[in-house]
């Protein structure tokens, strides 16, 4: 079990996940957002090889438009 910080809300889930598939469990669109684990930008090449850990801070940016 491994317990995480998503966008400074606790979450818990019962097995390792990529941060695609962290993604992918929030239900979140995958384009036009930004994802950093503690403070480093995970490019999207990258999401699925990279593991979130145990006690990772993960931070989920969409992208608005504006004028």
């Amino acid at each position: 079990m491994i317990t995480i910080q998503v966008n400074d809300k606790k979450q818990t889930f019962t097995e390792n996940l990529t941060v695609y598939q962290l993604i992918e469990k929030l239900n979140i669109q995958t384009n036009g957002i930004a994802v950093a684990v503690n403070n480093d930008v995970v490019s999207k090449p990258n999401w699925k090889q990279r593991e979130v850990m145990d006690q990772d801070n993960i931070l989920i940016i969409k992208s608005t438009q504006g004028g």
